[in-house]
């Protein structure tokens, strides 16, 4: 998919979660379908889809899929204090399976939009020409889609930089009783460092601190763990992490 270099930003300047996770294909049931509603009736957010489509198929070009490699667990290890021998087999057990940008983006761009165009025209209705709309700056964000199809649980996260904003879209996480999902950030040769608990289900947007911007980058680790549910951040995670994954630059 060629893409020009005055691709459009999201309406308002803010990246729609609901329209990153529909171009990358990982909506199901009645959350695909609110989607495609509001694609079909909401002009903004059809073209923030467009906008997305446009970002994934950029790094579509340049990659065929993205997996953690086996070493990425044994780092993860490494960098919290106080874990086992047996650490590393139950990472590995619960580690997420791989998922390809290019396996996302097949079916998108231009046969969905036509498939859209079709499905909203009246038979025999002229379709009007696309109107040109001003370009504008395009806005630098990361994402990191981390799922795990054992257990159903997902998780994607859009962090916008200049912003300083943070937002997710979770599914399936169920943790046991007094226990809380809790996210957490691994840089690059350092430990993790907890951004808060999160819903089990549900979306969350909140501005980050200066500090947790400068954390959150491209190559850095989002994970998931159960932690008490007593409303604080924890020093260190709790074994087994039940999501990861790496943030990439779109």
């Amino acid at each position: 998919m060629a893409v020009a270099d005055d691709v459009l930003e999201p309406a308002e300047g803010v990246p729609d979660m609901q329209a990153g996770e529909l171009a990358l294909g990982v909506l199901e049931g009645t959350e695909l379908a609110e989607a495609r509603r509001r694609q079909l009736s909401d002009p903004d957010f059809a073209r923030e889809v467009e906008w997305w489509n446009a970002q994934f198929g950029l790094m579509g070009q340049q990659v065929t899929g993205v997996m953690p490699p086996a070493g990425v667990w044994r780092a993860i290890e490494s960098r919290i204090e106080g874990m086992g021998n047996h650490a590393p087999t139950e990472l590995g057990r619960r580690a997420p399976a791989g998922w390809s940008i290019a396996t996302a983006l097949a079916g998108l761009g231009a046969a969905a939009a036509a498939i859209a165009l079709y499905v909203s025209t009246p038979t025999g209705v002229p379709v009007p020409a696309p109107v040109p709309t001003p370009a504008q700056p395009a806005r630098n964000v990361l994402i990191a889609q981390l799922s795990d199809e054992a257990s159903g649980m997902k998780l994607a996260s859009v962090v916008d930089p200049t912003a300083e904003r943070l937002s997710l879209s979770i599914s399936g996480l169920a943790a046991a009783p007094g226990k809380a999902p809790e996210l957490w950030v691994v840089p690059e040769g350092g430990a993790p460092v907890s951004l808060g608990q999160i819903p089990e289900d549900g979306q969350l947007t909140r501005e980050l601190s200066g500090e947790e911007t400068r954390l959150l980058v491209a190559g850095a680790l989002v994970a998931v763990t159960f932690e008490d549910a007593d409303g604080t951040r924890h020093e260190a995670p709790t074994p087994p992490i039940v999501l990861a994954g790496p943030l990439d630059q779109v």
